[in-house]
């Protein structure tokens, strides 16, 4: 699908401004603009010369071997995007293309809403092999559930959605195809140059158009060129929303969007012309195949204008999607999603080791369980450990509605009992309700932590419990951290058999949450509210009790099957030496 909107007019000035600049001769840029240039060239990984330099104040038009090659990685993650009708039909077609292992962008009138969104597929890999013949494709259904951002068409006009892990076949994974990093900045390419777009125009097969699209102006806000955009002279039709424009480095310089065709004023009539030659009326022409019109230029959404609106609309998102914090933490060069620090603008396919059954089973021979026996004798939480009765908190019908207690084995009330802590698990979120430890300032040790080792607890089924399959082989890098609910120092107290078993017993998955990284690992944030707190009983040798859990919603996020918690609270009772007691809910 293509956004040719007939009711779009470009005023006959704008138009003929456009077809003016196609033949103006290209000035040499600015220094300062000539310094970000080789600056994004220095950085897309595709190597830098003298030749790159020439050829970007016009010298010379030669491209490395490489090109070839590059190009080829950068095609893998451009797909086909199908969006069927609600009850049946064709439906929309379009193009888009991964800009993290897990996110894609494309056309808003491609896709404008999440309910077209779960409709839609994107196809990888719907091309020709060098012997003519078809590759095998695969199709992967969206996320939108997850991630969703949509600006309309008559702004910026793209939509951001989040794609799923594995093909509707279960014979790919997404991380196979790459993706292409955004680079933020302006001056990745300029007048004068030409840009290659990887397509599937009108829903075919996957093209390329080369040496065919050359800039003719990057928008400056001024004569109705909006900053947003650039364009680019061809007389091809604009059939390809959503495809990506690249500059000769194989940098992501725009999303395709739309074009402006040939018009005239015939006696006060707007007419458009036919690639025969004929000119037509605007009814004729609304009802015409866009490749069977003439086109002064195409235009495009520059990456720099989506980038900041994604960064904007991440700050003053309800609840803002991990997925886009860990697209922008890439591209800031905060942490990189490749896993490596460069910041190259082609992250290349992970191969596919093993199968994905294959992996699973590896997995399963590698979980770690102790025998229900290990667990005799652990009392867990006690009640009256600061001396008057604090008892477990009563999960509400409202905590109930995110699911039921988890049945465990030889309990009947639902609490799974460690050294000096208890868990209440959450079988339907597969998570704990809330932790409660007991902490003795007067007697804790600072334990080494050793090898984080983490175990299954047999109580519970194992099915119900989140293991390394959502915290592991995260492509690019993992994006949450195993949080301890209750903190590993914070029932290590007593004798040395005691707090050896305290420390074990953390590392258990009931008692791990995901946690995004900066979250759990910042200072400022929840380890210094644990550090605050452990500190403090140590030093004034207090006694402690802390409640511990996740705030369920219903709008959490889903990541590898997971509702992923956006918040989490603290209730911490304290008695001092004069045996007042005191609490605060963090």
């Amino acid at each position: 699908m293509a956004y040719f909107d007939i009711k779009k007019k470009y005023n006959q000035e704008f138009v003929d401004l456009i077809r003016s600049l196609k033949d103006r001769p290209v000035s040499r840029p600015s220094d300062a603009v000539l310094g970000a240039r080789l600056t994004h060239l220095a950085r897309s990984g595709g190597g830098f010369t003298g030749r790159d330099f020439e050829r970007s104040i016009g010298r010379n038009d030669l491209l490395p071997i490489n090109y070839r090659t590059r190009g080829q990685l950068a095609s893998a993650a451009v797909g086909r995007v199908d969006v069927p009708e609600d009850f049946g039909g064709s439906g929309n077609w379009g193009t888009g293309f991964l800009i993290t292992p897990r996110l894609m962008i494309t056309n808003n009138h491609v896709i404008s809403s999440i309910e077209e969104a779960r409709r839609a597929v994107i196809e990888f890999g719907y091309e020709r092999e060098a012997n003519g013949q078809f590759k095998t494709s695969r199709r992967f259904r969206l996320d939108p559930d997850n991630t969703f951002i949509t600006v309309p068409k008559d702004s910026l006009d793209f939509t951001l959605i989040a794609v799923m892990e594995q093909s509707i076949e279960g014979m790919a994974t997404i991380d196979e195809f790459g993706f292409l990093r955004l680079e933020p900045g302006i001056h990745k390419v300029q007048e004068g140059e030409f840009i290659t777009v990887i397509q599937h125009p009108n829903g075919d097969e996957k093209f390329i158009a080369i040496r065919e699209n050359k800039v003719i102006q990057i928008g400056d806000g001024q004569a109705g060129f909006r900053k947003d955009f650039l364009w680019y002279a061809s007389d091809t039709a604009p059939e390809s929303s959503g495809a990506p424009t690249f500059n000769d480095n194989w940098q992501v310089v725009a999303v395709h969007h739309s074009g402006v065709p040939v018009t005239r004023i015939n006696n006060g009539v707007t007419e458009y012309q036919r690639t025969t030659g004929e000119w037509v009326s605007e009814e004729i022409a609304s009802n015409l195949p866009e490749d069977l019109l003439r086109w002064e230029a195409n235009e495009g959404i520059r990456v720099s204008s989506i980038v900041n609106h994604i960064r904007e609309q991440q700050k003053i998102a309800a609840a803002p999607s991990f997925l886009v914090k860990a697209f922008l933490d890439d591209i800031d060069g905060i942490r990189p999603l490749s896993g490596r620090s460069e910041r190259i603008s082609i992250v290349s396919p992970a191969p596919t080791v093993i199968s994905t059954e294959f992996a699973k089973a590896e997995r399963r021979a590698r979980r770690r369980t102790h025998p229900i026996s290990y667990y005799a004798g652990r009392a867990g939480y006690d009640r009256n450990f600061l001396g008057i009765e604090v008892s477990l908190p009563t999960l509400t019908e409202r905590a109930l509605r995110f699911g039921q207690v988890a049945p465990i084995e030889g309990s009947t009330d639902g609490e799974l009992r460690y050294e000096h802590f208890s868990i209440v698990f959450n079988a339907d979120r597969r998570l704990a309700f809330f932790t409660a430890v007991n902490i003795d300032g007067t007697k804790s040790v600072s334990l080494n932590r050793g090898s984080d080792i983490w175990f299954y607890d047999p109580r519970v089924p194992e099915d119900l419990q989140v293991d390394d399959e959502l915290y592991s082989n995260e492509p690019g890098g993992n994006y949450f951290d195993r949080g301890h609910l209750v903190r590993r120092l914070d029932p290590v107290w007593g004798d040395a058999a005691i707090l050896r078993r305290a420390n074990k017993d953390t590392f258990h998955w009931t008692n791990c949450t995901p946690q995004y990284w900066e979250f759990n690992q910042r200072q400022s944030l929840w380890q210094g509210l644990e550090n605050f707190i452990l500190t403090n009983t140590d030093q004034d040798d207090l006694r402690a009790t802390v409640f511990t859990g996740p705030l369920f919603q219903d709008n959490d996020e889903i990541h590898r099957g997971v509702k992923i918690p956006q918040a989490f609270w603290k209730v911490v009772v304290v008695v001092d030496g004069s045996g007042n007691l005191y609490s605060r809910v963090c």
